[in-house]
Order: C-alpha cells, then structure tokens, then sequence
C-alpha cells in the first residue's frame, strides 16, 4: 500500500464500504435462509425430517447466537484491530454454511445457525465501527446506509434462490459472498483510529492521508489529540466511574431507543410473519405471498432512497419524518381494521395494502438505516466497541421477546391490538429520541464525541502533528 495512488479517496472509502457490505450482504442471507430451508425440509421426500420444536430452534437459536457473538466482538476489535477482527468475523458464517451444506441430520443444521448466529452478532457492531471510522463525515451517513441496504438484499436474494434451487445449492451459493469479502479485507489498512488508540500515530496519519487525503487533517488532529489525553488519564477512571461517563451512557440509552423503534416499526415482525399480518389486516381472500413480495420489492427500492436521504438531510429530519410517517400508519392500521370489525366500514383490500407499503417505505426510508448509521456515530473511540456491542446484546434480547410474542398477542389482542402496542412503544421512543438524539450529520466522529462531553474545542486549540508524534 503506498501513499501514491490513482484513485481517489472517495474511491479508497467506497471500497472499504463494498468490502464490509459484501460480509453483511452474507449474513442478511443467513437471517433470511429459514424461509427457504424450512418450507423445503416440509416437504413429503425431505431427507431430514422435522419436527414442530425442531422448526422452531431453527429459527429461534439463530438470534440468541447472536448474543454470543454481541459480547466477543468488543474484546477482538479493541485488542486485534478492525481489520484483523474482519476476518475473523467470517470465519463462523463460512463455517455456518458448509455445516448447512454437507448437513445430514438436524443437530447440524441447528449448529450452522449457531455459527451464523455467532457472525450476525459479530458483523452488527464491526460494520458500524468500521465504516464510521474510515470514512469522511460529508459521506458517512451514506455509506453506513448502506449496510441496510446490503443486508435487505441478502434477505432478498436467499429468497430468490431458495425458489429457484435447492436450500443445499442455495446455502452454497451464499458462501461465495464470505469468499469475496474475506479478499477484499487484504486491500483496505487498519482504522486510524484504532491505530491512534494505541498511540501510534505515525500509523494512523499514513493510513488516515491514504483513506481521506490530504484535505482533513483538522479532523485528524482532533483525533491524536484526544487520544493523547485520554492516553494520560486512561489510569485514573474505575470501570463505575466509566459507565458513569455521559459519554458512555448517554449514547447506548439513544442507540437502545433506536434500536426499539427499529424493531417496534414492524419491518423485523413482517420479515417473519408477513404472510399473517397481511392475512389478519387484508382479509383471507388476498395472496399473502405476492403481497409480502410487493413489500420486499419496495423495500429494496426504498433503501436505496435511503442513502440519498441520509446524504441530503440532516439525520434528526429522517429519523422523525420516517418515524412520525410509520406512527400515522400504525394507528390507520388500527382504526382501519377496529371500523371493519365492527362494522362501520366495509373491507376494500387496497386501503390497508397501501397502509402497509407506506409502513414499509418510512422503514426502509428512515428507521433502518438510522439505526446504523447512529450507532456508528455516537459512540466514543475509547468505549467504541463496548459500547456498540453492550447495546446490540439488548437490542438482541428484544428483537427475540417481540418474535416469540408475536403470535400469542395476536392471539389475545388481535393484529390491532399488536398495532396499537407498537404505537404506544414508538411514541414513547420518540419522544426520548426528541430529547436526547444529537445531530451528527457532518461533524466528526471526534465533535460528536466532545459534544457529549461539554467539550467545544477548536482546531487551533489542537496541538500540532510534529508535537503529538513524539508520544507514539
């Protein structure tokens, strides 16, 4: 890698983003490969058997795998690097697949979920890190929306070959995403922030001009230096005096409400039971599967909206807009289906079709990619890694409460009832989010974190590189 090269830096963070997204694009394979491999393994020649339990920790021991893979991140990113920490974030999804691949019975099956399992809850906190990290703050927004959208069309594309080949074929197909990925972790260099992490400095300016260039050395500067006296004082802060830091805190309480949002909106519920939802608020007499295809489409479409907007907009205006957007729909939802119930209003099919595109297109438009995009931001150099990974373990632990409850309270409220409670929740969310979300959009991963400090410091104030060389 040498400091004279012919593409850009734009070019150089595109790279970065594509080498992180073809690993999440995998996983969204992995997240969205129970559709395909359980109505297959169904069928009267399937040549593993289920039963209903069995079908059930298919689906299910995926997401509490991913806890594990929550708390072990944290400790590989802050001792072998982000790079380092790539590669070893495919190892278990490749090993995932070949398990799916060769699998002759259910105890393999269940143990290559466990694998991916393992690399989802990897991937969700190092994507952010990583992209947050190497790129420039005019286009970070962008290319952490990104991850959405990789991760969306890994759902999208495990699908589509699951209805065109076997789950075997499929699964095997999906590998090649890993392969790709695990390649392209050779080109890109060590975060410089990281780098700086460790006190070297020399480092992180080399790898910091080859990513950015030559024009964003203030924030470079801001970089060294707050690494320098965090580096002087590390010794003096007890771990009750860490998680009592604003700096700490306060953002995993955003990135938790966030995530919350996220999940009560109802892209995650109608990923897993789309064909139910659409059946309970459209009537019996529609097709559930083309409906839920309709979704997915636009889904697809809409993230990709999404980058523009995040490269337009100021994150607060997405974030309420879409989140504001997705409340008026859940509560149409509701009256629409109370009014039919009751006999107010006759069933005309289109009317909740188009409230549940609208849903889907202020998820993907907005929620999703927030969620990301925040936590690559919010979170200080120093608990970076701990801090993503802590709140990604609790936002797991909700995104597998509200799966396993789902049926049984539509069971006991109906689906407007479960349309109401999501309301409540997201209204609460964002009234916190109102009060305590910053906005990032622009500023430096190192303002970002001194605002949450009280700290205002200019560049001018920052010492010179000359200067902080000499502590590397």
């Amino acid at each position: 890698m040498t400091d004279k090269t012919v593409f850009s830096p734009f070019i150089k963070q595109c790279f970065v983003c594509a080498t992180v997204c073809m690993n999440v694009l995998s996983n969204g394979c992995a997240y969205g490969f129970p559709a395909v491999l359980l109505p297959q393994l169904k069928l009267p020649d399937s040549p593993i058997p289920l039963t209903k339990a069995q079908e059930s920790w298919i689906a299910a021991v995926f997401t509490i795998a991913m806890m594990v893979g929550n708390f072990t991140m944290p400790i590989l990113m802050g001792k072998l690097g982000r790079k380092n920490s790539h590669f070893l974030v495919i190892i278990p999804i490749t090993v995932g697949w070949l398990l799916i691949v060769f699998a002759s019975n259910v105890e393999m099956l269940l143990s290559g979920r466990i694998m991916q399992g393992i690399s989802f809850g990897q991937v969700v906190p190092i994507r952010a890190v990583m992209i947050g990290e190497y790129t420039s703050p005019n286009n970070r927004g962008a290319f952490l929306s990104m991850n959405a959208v990789a991760q969306i069309s890994g759902i999208f594309v495990v699908h589509l070959l699951g209805y065109l080949v076997s789950w075997k074929t499929t699964a095997a197909i999906c590998i090649l995403f890993s392969v790709i990925s695990f390649v392209m972790t050779f080109i890109i260099p060590e975060s410089p922030s990281w780098l700086a992490s460790k006190g070297r400095y020399e480092e992180s300016k080399k790898y910091f001009e080859w990513l950015r260039g030559l024009n964003e050395n203030d924030e470079l500067i801001e970089l060294i230096q707050a690494r320098k006296d965090y580096r002087e004082n590390e010794n003096r802060s007890s771990f009750k005096e860490i998680i009592c830091k604003v700096e700490f805190y306060k953002p995993i309480i955003i990135t938790l409400h966030i995530s919350l949002l996220g999940y009560m909106s109802g892209g995650m519920i109608i990923a897993v039971y789309g064909p139910t939802i659409i059946s309970e608020v459209m009537g019996n007499g529609v097709d559930p599967q083309f409906w839920l295809v309709s979704i997915d489409i636009l889904r697809i479409l809409t993230s990709f909206f999404a980058v523009y907007f995040m490269k337009k907009f100021n994150r607060r205006t997405v974030t309420f807009s879409s989140v504001g957007l997705c409340l008026a729909m859940h509560v149409a939802v509701v009256i629409y289906v109370w009014l039919v119930k009751i006999g107010v209003i006759w069933h005309v099919y289109w009317i909740p079709a188009v409230l549940l595109h609208l849903q889907s297109f202020s998820i993907s438009a907005g929620i999703v990619p927030i969620i990301t995009v925040i936590a690559g931001e919010v979170f200080p150099l120093a608990y970076r890694s701990l801090g993503i990974s802590v709140s990604t373990a609790i936002a797991t632990a909700f995104h597998f409460v509200i799966l396993k409850t789902f049926p049984y309270l539509v069971t006991m409220v109906g689906v407007e009832g479960v349309y109401g409670i999501n309301a409540v929740v997201i209204c609460y969310c964002m009234i916190v989010c109102w009060f305590m979300m910053p906005e990032t959009k622009g500023r430096t991963l190192q303002q970002i974190e001194d605002r949450f400090k009280g700290i205002e410091k200019t560049v001018e104030e920052a010492q010179p590189l000359s200067v902080l060389a000499k502590y590397s």
